[in-house]
């Protein structure tokens, strides 16, 4: 199995020194460097090339945007996924907008930052349960009925709404029947149902599914 190489970017050491022991208990997930500011973060990404960034927001020298900025405008292809504690949907639209591919708050358990590595290695968007909630930009991973979803939320959604078992939407999805339950019960939690039935009714209603 290929190990995910990650550029760890925080100015503060005990939090850097946190996130690498969870990362550490994580198979499969190594830490390349730590940085402790932007310009450390970028000379960093563009010398290793690393698989994720994960990213603070709140650094000296250039903001955490900035760097995603930076990154972006060369790099379309690694994932960058800002651990912050600042939870302003301004600020989180920005980072949206310089290109990161996840917001996961500093408050976050470690189920919640293995779902949000896996989730945007595969290519989706991941924001923290609360952010959900957060009125951001229109249009930002909303559906038809305004129910903010992430994509990811929304992938699952449509497969579980066309009978795909948890084994079924795991394979198709390269992700572990674990993360899809995880997923299941997020959604059940948003949408504010209790069983496959409601979703599936839900997904039908909003035009997840024809």
């Amino acid at each position: 199995m290929k190990t995910v190489r990650i550029v760890l970017a925080d100015d503060q050491l005990l939090i850097r020194a946190g996130i690498r022991a969870l990362v550490e208990t994580l198979p499969g997930y190594r830490i390349e460097a730590e940085c402790a500011d932007g310009h450390e973060a970028i000379e960093a990404i563009r010398r290793l090339q690393p698989d994720v960034v994960l990213l603070d927001i709140a650094m000296p020298g250039p903001s955490g945007i900035e760097v995603a900025r930076t990154i972006r405008r060369s790099d379309p292809d690694t994932r960058i996924l800002v651990l912050s504690s600042i939870d302003r949907p301004d600020i989180i639209e920005q980072a949206l907008d310089a290109g990161v591919n996840g917001y996961l708050l500093k408050d976050f358990v470690l189920g919640e930052l293995q779902l949000a590595l896996e989730t945007v290695l595969s290519g989706q968007s991941f924001l923290s349960p609360k952010i959900q909630e957060m009125p951001l930009r229109p249009g930002l991973g909303s559906n038809a009925n305004g129910t903010l979803l992430t994509p990811r939320q929304t992938e699952i959604l449509r497969l579980v709404a066309s009978g795909r078992t948890t084994k079924e939407i795991a394979r198709d999805l390269g992700i572990s029947p674990k993360t899809v339950e995880f997923h299941r019960g997020r959604l059940m939690e948003r949408i504010g149902v209790r069983d496959v039935t409601g979703l599936t009714r839900f997904a039908l209603q909003t035009g997840v599914v024809c």
